[in-house]
């Protein structure tokens, strides 16, 4: 029986303390079987950027993106001039994950997350970085700030919005990555939206240890669970999984500028 295609993780938190007691075991063995072929480390704040960093220096096809979360907004925004450096880093493959969340109302001020979030695109748009996009509950301010940042080239990370808000996102050239959400059995809004992504602009990913997918939800995620979105999707598609394996793994490469 020929082995399944690999799947690339395009967002992944594995700094966490969801993994401080097998982190390298469990990323030894998902590289090792070849299971997964890239993963993508995604910062929330300078510290955890930093991290990242350090542990994409363990994995070849391990990289990471550096940003501050909407959640972690701390300090003044020329706090962000620390992670300067880490853009020049080879293993830097965009800034992330950045964006909006207007879930809790413990958070920052929205004007403030809008400022931090103008500013952070502005610095990809320098660096000709691409962008992981975090929105949840502000699809409306997302979509009016990416309109004024053209030029940056951006991924709606485990995309929520509706199919008419995603047709203006693929209008302006963005990708859509879609997470172990589709498994959900209250996930019917997205399910259009991942039937209806061109070939081009689609991504999955993990987000773990967070959204891991039915029938193992409520579990700590990690990459492994990754096939069940990958089968979920290609079902959604009508096309092969080893083939929706292949399309997603190239679009990454394409869009985090892999070689």
């Amino acid at each position: 029986m020929n082995k399944p295609s690999p799947l690339f993780d395009s967002h992944a938190h594995y700094l966490d303390a969801a993994f401080e007691s097998d982190r390298y075991t469990l990323l030894d063995t998902l590289f090792g079987s070849g299971e997964i072929c890239g993963i993508v480390e995604a910062g929330t704040n300078v510290l955890s950027s930093l991290a990242a960093s350090e542990l994409a220096t363990r994995y070849d096809n391990l990289w990471f993106a550096a940003g501050v979360h909407p959640s972690d907004i701390t300090g003044d925004i020329h706090d962000l001039d620390a992670l300067l450096p880490l853009f020049d880093d080879p293993k830097c493959v965009a800034v992330g994950e950045i964006g909006l969340d207007y879930h809790y109302d413990n958070g920052a001020p929205h004007e403030t997350q809008l400022g931090w979030f103008d500013a952070q695109l502005s610095l990809a748009e320098e660096r000709g970085l691409p962008v992981i996009v975090h929105s949840r509950d502000a699809h409306g301010d997302t979509a009016d700030i990416l309109r004024a940042h053209k030029n940056a080239r951006c991924v709606l990370h485990s995309y929520s919005g509706s199919l008419e808000l995603m047709r203006d996102y693929l209008r302006d050239g963005r990708y859509l990555s879609f997470s172990g959400v589709i498994t959900f059995k209250n996930a019917n809004k997205i399910l259009d939206c991942v039937r209806a992504v061109p070939d081009g602009q689609l991504l999955i990913e993990t987000d773990c240890p967070y959204l891991t997918p039915h029938p193992h939800r409520g579990k700590r995620n990690d990459s492994g669970y990754l096939r069940l979105t990958a089968a979920a999707a290609a079902e959604l598609r009508g096309v092969d999984p080893d083939a929706l394996a292949a399309l997603t793994v190239q679009n990454a490469k394409e869009f985090f500028g892999l070689k």
